[in-house]
């Protein structure tokens, strides 16, 4: 029991403090945490807070986002690949206020090695990730005319990282562009889903958005 112990006590300490190879900083909302092409050195966790990342095509002048991450989670794994020059494949962007821990590569690296706690912790984020990406993919695909059941899977997912983050039954609510970007759809569409989702109950806006998580799971299941 002790040193397994130990080595959680170890890998709290790791990714909750500042250290050799390791920081922490408070982001404001909507302050990029780093851009889509830049270098790519440092692994990321969420201490607390929540934060969007988002793919974007220059030429075209459109954006997507990719996920929705809150406490717990990392992100900005990709440096760690074997590649001299790793660049950023996505945004990373605080939603609200975010404590953010940064880890060095080579400290991450090393991390890896010596605590195996730390090698599960990343492969059970790496494997929920890649779950909700093929599920997101599956539904864009199987569901392009059901916009009002992506948006409502959205709404209940964001509802548990409310709880994950305990912001308590209000969230800093995400804004429409983010929301359509997610649905895949226009910002119009998507305020009429909200506002048809508002007058059945489903959300509530007061100070922040209140999500109804058993009428959203109702209205999915028929």
């Amino acid at each position: 029991m002790a040193p397994n112990r130990n080595r959680s006590i170890t890998l709290s300490a790791f990714l909750r403090k500042a250290g050799p190879g390791r920081s922490i900083r408070v982001y404001e909302d909507k302050e990029v945490i780093y851009s889509q092409g830049h270098s790519a050195d440092a692994v990321f966790y969420i201490k607390s807070g929540i934060v969007k990342l988002t793919v974007g095509d220059k030429r075209q002048g459109k954006h997507a986002v990719l996920a929705i991450l809150a406490k717990g989670a990392f992100f900005g794994e990709g440096c760690l690949l074997p590649t001299r020059a790793a660049r950023r494949m996505s945004t990373a962007t605080s939603i609200g206020s975010s404590t953010i821990v940064c880890v060095k590569r080579a400290a991450f690296r090393v991390m890896l090695v010596r605590e195996p706690a730390l090698t599960d912790l990343l492969i059970e984020h790496l494997l929920s990730q890649t779950a909700q990406f093929k599920m997101d993919l599956a539904d864009h695909r199987l569901n392009s005319g059901a916009g009002e059941r992506r948006l409502a899977r959205i709404l209940l997912a964001y509802s548990r990282i409310a709880q994950k983050s305990a912001a308590g039954p209000f969230l800093h609510p995400l804004s429409q562009t983010t929301l359509a970007g997610m649905v895949g759809t226009t910002r119009t569409r998507l305020n009429q889903f909200m506002n048809k989702f508002r007058k059945q109950g489903y959300v509530r806006y007061n100070g922040g958005l209140e999500i109804n998580s058993e009428r959203l799971a109702a209205f999915l299941q028929g």
